[in-house]
C-alpha cells in the first residue's frame, strides 16, 4: 500500500475494546468484544477506511487484543498498520523487542509503519532511534518508517541528515490548535511528501460544542453539521488526514458523508483565518521538557 492509496479519514483507535488491564503486558486478562464496536469498525474497513494504528498505552493493552481480533475479520493486506514505540526504551535492543510484542499480539508478520509516539519515548538519542527503525525496515518487519510529535529541527534531523522517506507525521491539527502550521510542521511535510495525519480534529467535539460563530454559520449554510464542516477543511483545503474514532455506524457515515461536498474558496479562507484566542495565549513546549507539549496541547481548554 502505497501513499495514494490511505482513505482520506484514518481510523482512531484509541479507547477501542473495554479496558480490563492495568498494562498493556497484563496478557491473562481476556479481552470481551463489543460486538456492536466491532462491527462499527469493519464498516469503517468496509466503506474503504484503511489507516489503523495502535500502541500498548490505549485503554491498559485492550485496544491491541482489539484490533487483533478485527484483522483476522478482514483482508490484513488491505490495512495500513502504524505501531507506536512507547516510553520503555532504555538500550536500541528495546525498539525490536517491543515491535516484536506488537507483532505477537497483534498476529501479523510485520507493521506497515513504525514510529515513536513522542521523541521522551526513547532515552537513546533520536538519529540513534531512528537508525534502528531503518534496519528493521531493512529486515522486513515494518514496510515504512513514520514520526509523531517531533518539533521541526528534530523532524528535519530525520529527513535531511537521515535520508529518511518518511510515510506519515502524525501530529496535532485542529480548528484551535493551529501550532503545527504555525512553526513550520505542516508545510514541511506536504514539501516532503510526508502524509500529515491530525489527531484529535473534533478536540473530542469540543470544538463543535463552543458554537463558534463561523462554524455554525458554515453549517447551516451548507446544511451540514459542524464535524462535518471541519473534516471537509481538513481534507479538502489542509490536505490532512483525520484521525477520527467513531464506533457506531451513524457516526461513520456522518464523516463519510463530509467528503461528498465542497465549500466556496471565501469559506476556506475564513477557516484558514481563524484563531482561537484561549489556546494563541499558551505556549507549547517543543522540547518537552515539562511544560505544555504538543500532544497535551489540546486538552488545556475545555
Amino acid at each position: 500500500m502505497e501513499k495514494k492509496d490511505i482513505f482520506p479519514i484514518a481510523i482512531g483507535s484509541y479507547g477501542l475494546g473495554a479496558s480490563r488491564s492495568e498494562s498493556w503486558e497484563d496478557n491473562k486478562t481476556e479481552l470481551v468484544i463489543d460486538e456492536k464496536e466491532m462491527q462499527s469498525i469493519i464498516y469503517s474497513y468496509e466503506k474503504g477506511q484503511n489507516y489503523i494504528d495502535t500502541s500498548y498505552i490505549y485503554a491498559g493493552g485492550q485496544t491491541m487484543k482489539f484490533i487483533s481480533e478485527f484483522i483476522k475479520r478482514v483482508d490484513r493486506n488491505k490495512l495500513f498498520i502504524a505501531v507506536k514505540i512507547e516510553n520503555f526504551i532504555e538500550k536500541v535492543e528495546d525498539i525490536e523487542e517491543q515491535l516484536d510484542k506488537y507483532l505477537e499480539i497483534l498476529g501479523i508478520d510485520y507493521a506497515d509503519s513504525i514510529l515513536l509516539h513522542t521523541p521522551k519515548a526513547s532515552k537513546i538519542p533520536l538519529k540513534d532511534s531512528y537508525n534502528e527503525l531503518k534496519r528493521l525496515v531493512s529486515i522486513g518487519k515494518s514496510r515504512y518508517i513514520s514520526a509523531s510529535n517531533l518539533n521541526i529541527e528534530q523532524l528535519k534531523v530525520i529527513v535531511e541528515e537521515l535520508n529518511i522517506d518518511l510515510f506519515s507525521f502524525e501530529g496535532l491539527y485542529n480548528l484551535e490548535c493551529k501550532q503545527n502550521e504555525d512553526v513550520g510542521i505542516l508545510d514541511y511535510c506536504q514539501k516532503h511528501n510526508i502524509l500529515f495525519l491530525n489527531y484529535q480534529p473534533f478536540r473530542r467535539n469540543r470544538t463543535a460544542n463552543h458554537n463558534y460563530p463561523l462554524l455554525v454559520e458554515l453549517a447551516n449554510k451548507y446544511n451540514k453539521t459542524q464535524n462535518q464542516i471541519l473534516l471537509n477543511y481538513y481534507i479538502y483545503e489542509k490536505k490532512l488526514i483525520p484521525i477520527t474514532k467513531a464506533n457506531k455506524i451513524e457516526h461513520i457515515d456522518l464523516n463519510l458523508e463530509a467528503l461528498n461536498f465542497k465549500m466556496e474558496k471565501i469559506d476556506y479562507d475564513r477557516l484558514n483565518e481563524f484563531r482561537c484566542k484561549e489556546f494563541d495565549a499558551l505556549q507549547v513546549d517543543w522540547q518537552d521538557n515539562g511544560g505544555i507539549s504538543i500532544y497535551k496541547f489540546a486538552n488545556q481548554v475545555e
